[in-house]
């Protein structure tokens, strides 16, 4: 018997599956105001996380006009500009967010929340200029990280269920294990075999690294929104999409998957 949380999750997924494939197929504009509401949301709850002492008003203008930010990855610019804005983005988000991780998963400190510029410059570079590179990529190269992340995520979550055993990181989040991250990598090797197989032009070993780069990213991702929900005291992000949280639930894995794929996309031409 299927515990009703799984149920939900479940029939959840099966619902945003077919709409994400047909947003990603149909692209242009629908894909820019789909990105777009998923920046407005997903920082309006890194907001609430990370700057609790903003009025609601004043969060959402910010939300508002950091999602604002995609527009001139639609318009494009140059592969050399490209590659350096990446390059400045990976730094600068992850750099950060490796700092605010350790400490939390050590020490645990008891600081302060952010103030409003600090956590307005975060969030732009976490949520909307990072998901403003699937404006980029084509609809099978959308798919191939959304997939490979939503794999490692169902990878994870039901093998550490299955098998327990010791958890990974347990001052970040006490539920993970070794069973579950191990499991996921596991999975999404698989996956991105299989469909670097069906339409990649890329050998093997391509297919391997990427995903373990991948697979990598997207723990990472969720182990630091991990850290930011346990300091700020709060289960879930949101209650938008039942049995899986809210919207930065979701993407917590991605955003660092996507910048990880831009970066190896214009490394090496990988799909036909």
């Amino acid at each position: 018997m299927i515990p009703s949380s799984h149920r939900t999750r479940l029939l959840t997924s099966a619902l945003a599956i077919p709409a994400v494939i047909a947003v990603a197929l149909t692209g242009g504009w629908v894909l820019f105001f789909v990105v777009f509401a998923v920046s407005v949301l997903g920082l309006r709850e890194f907001f609430a996380l990370g700057a609790g002492g903003a009025t609601t008003w004043r969060k959402t203008a910010l939300t508002v006009a950091a999602a604002v930010l995609t527009l001139p990855v639609l318009s494009g610019f140059g592969d050399s500009d490209s590659v350096l804005v990446l390059g400045v983005l990976l730094g600068a988000v992850w750099i950060e967010k490796a700092m605010f991780l350790a400490r939390f998963g050590v020490a645990r400190p008891d600081d302060p929340p952010p103030g409003l510029p600090g956590a307005l410059v975060s969030g732009l570079l976490y949520v909307p200029c990072a998901l403003g590179f699937l404006l980029r990529f084509s609809p099978t190269e959308i798919f191939f990280v959304l997939s490979a992340v939503a794999v490692s995520d169902a990878g994870a979550y039901y093998s550490g269920s299955l098998m327990g055993g010791p958890r990974l990181w347990p001052a970040v989040s006490p539920k993970k294990t070794w069973a579950g991250a191990l499991g996921g990598m596991a999975l999404c090797v698989g996956w991105c075999l299989a469909y670097g197989a069906l339409w990649g032009a890329a050998g093997t070993a391509t297919w391997i690294w990427l995903a373990v780069a991948l697979n990598l990213a997207s723990q990472c991702g969720d182990l630091y929104e991990s850290a930011l929900k346990r300091a700020a005291g709060i289960k879930d992000s949101g209650n938008l999409l039942p049995g899986h949280g809210g919207i930065l639930d979701r993407i917590d894995g991605l955003l660092p998957a996507i910048l990880v794929y831009a970066w190896a996309s214009w490394a090496r031409e990988l799909f036909v």
